[in-house]
């Protein structure tokens, strides 16, 4: 330690000294902290704590801040002051890499403190120097060098996660290890002073410098310190009580200095000090304060009053907005909520000047007054039956509609501030008539329209206030600001997410008029909206719609309009444009969703499909036959391969989860898993032989051609079933459960409910399979097909590094061996191999197709006892090679599947060759150095009883061969163990 010491403040250290964050000086402190044993007191790690502030400590400015206060432009120009900044060079005309002596061994020291508090393990014992590291951070951002600024950046930011946690971004509430303000400053109450005199330092700074009048910029630059204080104040919640009187550590009395900072022109310091705000106001001080803020604002009458700039009202609408959405929005009691909307709504309506563009021309200030209406909306709709709801909503819908009447107002459409202006009204607007709000677990909550919450008598303006809503949607969703068109489209989303068209919500005399529009004109407003839209955002949205409209479980009536009833030309014509977009697009979102609509479309085509499938497995007259048009049927079955590609493409591994997740949302919505019924009846058996050892099982009839595209898009599911995803496994277990809840016993089943395991749908899909496809020779072929694949198993190979990066394509959640027994189990009782056995003309062609499959697992299984027995023979693992964790699985799969075709060949009385027997006894060596596991062997031993059962003698056991003399073999064995 004193070495490394000595090493960290080494004179004559350059800046080559620094690369890569002081290279490997932090980590071997840490090193040296992490080897103090635990549950002991430690001794290096304090004692370097308070030696590496000592070393931070010696580099500060001076404590006193006084030299802020009366700091004075310098007179020099513009170019001299810039000439001044830039980085002395050395005599050879290089910038320099020596820096004054301490600089050096400062950022070392940074470095190692940001390495300590970032480490978990560490936490408990460097809590005691939390308060001061951060007050040595944020005095060193006043630094003059690039260096021991940035170090203090890393360090500061390694302290707020340490001392008020992770900020969670999309709920504020749910942070982790977030506290109070209160809480904050009687933990740590070394920082209350600091922070209050570094905020008068800060503060008085920004007055000066807005006093100033300076060609240079960076004469009004803020102060230093200000922006990290602001940060960790923003990041500490509301308290629920209020202080004690007297209390030194009351962080209320920051209050004023971070009020003080809503007038400044940096538009970024503005929004750090309303969401300071957040936690330095109580409860209890929560309606004074609003008000107080409020009455500031200029009323329009008020001539008597002093003028206020825009910055200062832009910063009170800022406070009110974060006061509103993170301490009123909390409040437990509804009626208190609703006492402060209402206060504050009659100080705010005498100055709606402020949000009418034609009185105030600053659209920023027009967007912000009308996000603190839509937040008081918001609050105002939780209060149960408040007697404000219906003036907020009128008063916001009054300005939203004026905001949006962007050519009445003078505004030209260039101006970025107008896009944001529009965007905020079309939002507010929409949030009058509707508002879905995001809830934790939930998805989408819906806010009722005013007729469900409150009872407000029936006048001329609530019977007209939803009046051309429809109108003015199809109006915003076609705006030449792409702001104002995401913004719409995304209400519309949220709406068709939230709302029930099947409830009273809609069809209620307020909403009768949007109701029937969006039965009969969303679908067509949408598809003219794909052809037209640029942007990538509004096209994501476009296709969520469209995909979520054709999802909904039913429409209301037969004069919907979905892709359910359009023709088939219409439905191709649409496909194509989806497939295009699909090859050309380059956005992972909008490549996701537009995989979902694909399979909306092939919905509409497959059941188009499957009636002209029927039709000509049907006997049916001349007449009849040529009302099928046979280039209808050849462009649909491309679709419907196409799409089974794809499907199959996107579900593997390798893929990212979103992208499986579509896979598994598209192949869901495509309907084909539920044509496997309807065709199945239909699908034609062929088992004539090729030669002797592969007999031709496939045929070119129309249903068999589709029905083994349903098969495959069926097993894509069951793969997606074990998805490394835990979401994406429960949403698809739920809605194959839709799928085949009627061809199961009712008891087995209960439909919308998520089993205990997912394994168990696994079961039962494969048991629905069996059920349907169970007659038809090519499933039994795939179930033949899943077992040798499962039981070709080979571990990696190579270096380690080749082995890591190719584990990140596997499917560690996938139970091979589980499939692999599920196929055997259901292998043996297939119908097809009764019809066989009855039949005497099939027979012969059976028994060879039987046998040559069994061969196929015999030679895999012994190449790969082979493979492992010359790589693990000298590894001398316990138990056996056969106990090893890359042997195991192929070796049994193989063995299972050579059992099960055996019995089936014995117990449905086909004739065996005579090789039979000589195999079973060529088994034995090969299986010779892997019979240690007790599996392996109890398995072999089935095999052994079952040929010997029909050749050996009645009266006797057989007995055990001589390699298995010795091992443990048990009675009553399943080979199926896993579906116990």
């Amino acid at each position: 330690m004193e070495q490394l010491m000595q090493r960290t403040i080494a004179k004559g250290q350059l800046v080559d000294d620094l690369l890569r964050r002081s290279a490997g000086i932090p980590a071997a402190f840490m090193a040296l902290f992490l080897s103090e044993p635990e549950g002991t007191p430690k001794k290096l790690l304090p004692r370097a704590l308070r030696w590496l502030l000592d070393v931070v400590n010696r580099s500060l400015v001076p404590a006193n801040r006084s030299d802020f206060l009366s700091y004075e432009v310098p007179s020099t120009t513009t170019e001299e002051l810039i000439i001044s900044l830039q980085p002395s060079l050395s005599s050879n005309g290089t910038i320099s890499k020596i820096r004054d002596e301490g600089v050096v061994p400062t950022v070392h020291a940074f470095n190692v403190l940001r390495a300590a508090f970032n480490d978990a393990n560490l936490a408990t014992d460097t809590s005691s120097f939390c308060a001061e590291a951060i007050i040595m951070a944020i005095q060193s951002f006043s630094s003059s060098y690039w260096e021991i600024r940035n170090s203090a950046c890393l360090a500061y930011t390694a302290l707020v996660k340490r001392m008020v946690g992770f900020l969670n971004v999309q709920k504020r509430e749910s942070a982790r290890r977030s506290i109070t303000g209160l809480e904050f400053f009687h933990r740590y109450p070394s920082l209350h002073p600091f922070l209050l005199t570094e905020l008068k330092v800060a503060t008085t700074f920004l007055r000066e410098g807005a006093s100033r009048q300076s060609e240079f910029s960076l004469v009004n630059a803020v102060h230093p310190s200000l922006c990290p204080m602001l940060i960790l104040l923003s990041r500490l919640k509301p308290s629920t009580i209020t202080s004690e009187v007297g209390d030194p550590l009351d962080p209320f009395v920051f209050l004023p200095f971070i009020r003080s900072c809503s007038d400044q022109s940096n538009l970024k310091v503005r929004v750090l000090a309303s969401r300071a705000l957040v936690g330095l106001v109580s409860n209890e001080k929560l309606p004074m304060i609003l008000l107080s803020i409020a009455s500031e604002l200029r009323c329009l009458e008020d001539q008597t009053a002093v003028h206020t700039s825009y910055n200062s009202i832009h910063g009170a609408l800022l406070q009110l907005s974060s006061l509103l959405d993170n301490n009123c929005m909390n409040l437990v009691d509804f009626r208190k909520r609703d006492q402060i909307v209402g206060n504050l709504f009659e100080v705010l309506s005498a100055r709606s000047w402020i949000g009418r563009p034609k009185s105030c021309p600053s659209p920023t200030l027009n967007a912000s007054f009308l996000k603190v209406l839509e937040l008081m909306l918001a609050i105002v709709r939780t209060c149960g039956n408040s007697k404000h709801l219906y003036s907020v909503r009128s008063f916001l819908m009054e300005l939203s509609n004026a905001c949006l009447d962007v050519e009445a107002s003078g505004y030209s459409y260039y101006d970025p501030t107008v896009a944001e202006l529009c965007k905020q009204a079309t939002t507010s607007y929409f949030s009058c008539v509707f508002q879905a709000s995001t809830v934790a677990d939930n998805g989408l909550r819906l806010q009722m329209p005013v007729s469900e919450l409150s009872p407000i008598p029936e006048t001329k303006e609530v019977a007209t206030s939803f009046h051309g809503v429809q109108d003015k949607l199809i109006l915003l969703i076609s705006d030449p600001i792409y702001e104002v068109r995401l913004a719409a489209l995304k209400w519309l989303y949220r709406f068709l997410l939230a709302a029930d068209l099947k409830t009273s919500e809609l069809t209620n005399g307020e909403m009768e008029p949007f109701y029937r529009w969006a039965q009969g004109s969303i679908q067509p407003t949408i598809l003219k909206l794909l052809d037209d839209e640029k942007y990538h955002k509004c096209i994501y949205y476009i296709l969520r719609i469209l995909f979520l409209w054709n999802s909904l479980d039913s429409h209301i009536c037969t004069e919907t309009i979905h892709l359910g009833g359009m023709g088939f030309d219409s439905v191709l014509k649409l496909w194509n444009k989806l497939t295009s977009m699909y090859k050309i697009t380059r956005h992972a979102k909008v490549r996701d969703i537009l995989i979902c609509c694909m399979g909306v479309c092939i919905k509409r085509i497959s059941s188009l499909y499957t009636e002209a499938v029927l039709l000509n497995a049907k006997q049916v007259s001349d007449e009849r036959r040529t009302c099928i048009d046979l280039t209808r049927q050849t462009q649909s079955h491309e679709c419907i391969v196409y799409f089974v590609k794809l499907i199959r493409q996107h579900s593997a591994p390798s893929e990212p989860a979103t992208v499986r997740r579509a896979a598994s949302e598209s192949l869901i919505a495509s309907g084909l898993l539920e044509q496997a019924e309807p065709v199945s009846p239909h699908v034609h058996n062929m088992l004539a032989p090729r030669d002797a050892s592969c007999p031709d099982i496939k045929s070119d009839e129309p249903a068999n051609i589709y029905a083994r595209e349903i098969m495959t898009l069926w097993f894509t599911g069951i793969k997606l079933l074990e998805d490394e995803d835990l979401e994406l496994r429960q949403k698809l277990a739920v809605q194959i459960q839709h799928v085949i809840s009627h061809k199961v016993s009712k008891g087995a089943v209960q439909t919308g409910v998520v089993p205990t395991q997912v394994e168990k749908v696994i079961e039962l899909s494969f048991e629905f399979l069996s059920s349907v496809f169970g007659h038809w020779v090519e499933y039994l072929d795939y179930l033949l097909h899943l077992v040798l694949d499962a039981a070709n198993y080979v571990a990696l190979e190579g270096d380690l590094v080749r082995r890591v990066f190719d584990k990140e394509i596997d499917n560690h959640h996938e139970e091979k061996l589980l499939i692999s027994q599920i196929c055997c189990s259901h292998l043996e009782k297939l119908p097809i191999l009764q019809s066989w056995e009855a039949c005497p003309i099939d027979k012969h062609a059976a028994q060879t197709y039987l046998l040559g499959w069994r061969s196929k697992f015999l030679n895999q299984l012994i190449s790969i006892a082979k493979y492992h027995s010359e790589r693990l023979s000298s590894s001398g693992w316990i138990g056996g090679i056969g106990n090893h964790k890359d042997t195991f699985l192929p070796l049994y799969a193989n063995l299972l599947g050579y059992y099960t075709l055996s019995k089936c060949i014995i117990g449905r009385k086909f004739i065996c060759s005579e090789s039979t027997e000589s195999q079973v006894i060529d088994l034995e060596d090969t299986l010779s150095n892997f019979i240690g596991n007790p599996m392996i062997s109890n398995l072999y031993a089935l095999i052994v009883k079952l040929h010997e059962g029909p050749t050996g003698s009645s009266n006797s056991s057989p007995s055990p061969p001589k390699k298995l003399e010795g091992c443990s073999i048990w009675d009553g064995f399943d080979p199926y163990f896993l579906l116990r």
